[in-house]
């Protein structure tokens, strides 16, 4: 068989980029870890036509013109519009159980695998101009916005099985064991599970919800930070997926009273995906709530965090410590473990030992010992502190300070000659060190200890094709404290939307608090004095610049919008 070419190497031989741009594009690749294609086209040096014509050859799958291409009507009749418009792809063919799809880039072939699963059949790809999909998609199945809702109609076609799951989803709490899994592996309850996991990996959301209300069900996920309808199944359908979801996470389906947690492993668009399941009872039933941890995800570089020079040198400075207590703090899902493996992967070098435990591991750092707190056998974070100190290491992260045993652990381990990463949950970086006064730790010990705090929020940021300069009201201006003479020397952007963007905003970056206790500080720590104090302090002896300034700084430059910076520091 044929070693398969490098996308550089062909590149090359075709004579589309040299040996100099691909070292370029190579290097930013290290930095972002985003794909090497997507590289060379924002860097100019290749075209999308050209990239995608250049993926077909590497990836030895057809290419066809679509226009002039006959469609099978049979294959429209076996591939819902919903999946058609949500993925970009246009049935062709369906011949002997085979489904053959257009697509526009190499890297949909990685939801083959999943399509295939939901609709049962098989499926073959072949690459065709996206626009011509597009086109193709329109005439064949209108041009109106498909959701998860039309997908359910599509399934509804299965009459008998539908009103199978309404008349065990009306038994309520005496349906019985042997019944509900039967539900659970109905063909209509098994694709609907996949093509929410598959939409929800696929848009890259953070965690789902399946909430219950008198009259209504509702499916929400969070992209990006934002919450967002996905589908509402009928009564019998969701009471379906509930079971289907609790019984892959190994949880108790007869119980329904009492909360409960569970796990999902799986492969998803190619990528090992972790899937945490907590259900609690409401007045109208049980509410699933999924986080989803992809274990595919890049280990973010120090360098593209969203830290302006200055933070980036003042947090390089205190991780060259040889010993101490480094924190990250802020609310759930604001970034903080991200953070911290940034700078494990700065410090994770071959001549020292890393160990972290969390609850979960949310990512995989090569070269590092990684250990899974299990509470419900007794692995609390403080008894692994006290067994991973044995080991010997020279670094250790511990996924979340939640204690008294576990602060005084931490503390102990740094003062042993340790430098001690971890996380706690605070609005900014003063409050931090009144949290841990809070849990009985002497101010004397963390004045020892304590080498810095960062505190972080996430803004999204504004999508690079769409936002567009505007000068802000007077009321906009408020929000972030800002005064008209100080915005007379700034920029603002505002999100405009676009089809490549989520209204007007793609991805997201961290604004940061970062403090460097002094002698100062903690002599107003020790002699009590209110956060305010504090907080000032923090700001004029320590250097600390704020939340808001920093996010000041992220609008100017056209990351992001007064609408999200407002968002995160109100009432701070």
């Amino acid at each position: 068989m044929a070693e398969r070419k490098l996308l550089g190497q062909i590149l090359i031989e075709e004579g589309i980029i040299t040996e100099k741009q691909l070292k370029e594009a190579l290097e930013s690749q290290k930095k972002t870890g985003h794909f090497l294609g997507r590289i060379l086209v924002d860097l100019g040096y290749v075209e999308e036509k050209e990239l995608k014509r250049v993926l077909a050859i590497q990836s030895g799958i057809e290419t066809i013109d679509l226009k002039n291409t006959v469609i099978d009507k049979k294959s429209i009749k076996v591939f819902p519009s919903v999946l058609a418009k949500t993925y970009n792809a246009m049935p062709v063919k369906f011949e002997r159980d085979l489904l053959t799809l257009a697509v526009g880039d190499t890297l949909s072939l990685d939801i083959q695998d999943d399509i295939s699963f939901i609709l049962g059949y098989k499926t073959n790809m072949v690459l065709a101009d996206e626009e011509d999909i597009r086109e193709a998609i329109e005439t064949y199945y209108g041009k109106e916005i498909e959701t998860l809702d039309n997908f359910i109609k599509w399934l509804a076609q299965d009459v008998e099985e539908i009103e199978e799951l309404e008349a065990i989803a009306s038994q309520g709490e005496y349906a019985t064991i042997t019944s509900l899994e039967q539900i659970a592996s109905l063909p209509p309850v098994v694709k609907l599970f996949d093509l929410i996991l598959l939409q929800t990996v696929r848009d890259n959301a953070s965690d789902v919800h399946l909430e219950p209300f008198n009259e209504d069900f509702r499916v929400r996920y969070r992209v990006d930070g934002v919450l967002y309808d996905l589908v509402h199944p009928p009564k019998g359908l969701s009471f379906a997926l509930f079971c289907r979801f609790k019984i892959m996470a190994g949880m108790d389906i007869a119980e329904r009273r009492l909360p409960q947690d569970g796990r999902i492993e799986l492969s998803m668009m190619g990528r090992a995906v972790d899937l945490r399941i907590n259900a609690v009872p409401t007045v109208f039933g049980e509410c699933l709530a999924i986080r989803v941890l992809d274990r595919a995800k890049t280990i973010f570089e120090l360098e593209n965090l969203g830290l302006t020079h200055e933070n980036l040198k003042i947090v390089t400075d205190i991780i060259k410590k040889p010993n101490g207590i480094i924190l990250a703090t802020g609310p759930t899902g604001c970034g903080k473990t991200t953070t911290l493996y940034a700078i494990l992967r700065k410090l994770n070098t071959p001549d020292v030992k890393v160990i972290t435990t969390e609850d979960p591991v949310e990512y995989m750092l090569e070269g590092s010992i990684q250990v899974p707190i299990k509470e419900r056998i007794g692995l609390t974070f403080d008894r692994c502190l006290r067994s991973i100190l044995r080991q010997d290491p020279d670094i250790i992260l511990v996924g979340e300070i939640r204690d008294f045993a576990t602060a005084q652990m931490a503390i102990q381990s740094s003062l042993t000659g340790h430098l001690v990463l971890s996380t706690l949950h605070t609005n900014d970086a003063p409050s931090t060190i009144m949290r841990l006064i809070d849990m009985k730790i002497e101010p004397f010990l963390l004045a020892s200890t304590i080498e810095g705090v960062i505190a972080q929020r996430l803004l999204r940021v504004l999508c690079p094709r769409c936002k567009e300069e505007y000068r802000p009201s007077k009321n906009e201006l408020l929000e972030v404290r800002l005064s008209e003479e100080e915005a007379a020397k700034m920029k603002f952007y505002r999100p405009k939307g676009c089809p490549f963007c989520r209204g007007g905003y793609k991805g997201r970056i961290a604004m940061f608090e970062i403090l460097v206790p002094t002698e100062p500080f903690w002599q107003a720590v020790s002699e009590g004095r209110s956060l305010g104090e504090i907080r000032k302090i923090a700001i004029e002896k320590c250097g600390m610049r704020t939340l808001l300034q920093d996010g000041l700084d992220k609008i100017n430059e056209g990351i992001t919008s007064i609408e999200e910076v407002a968002k995160e520091i109100h009432g701070y």
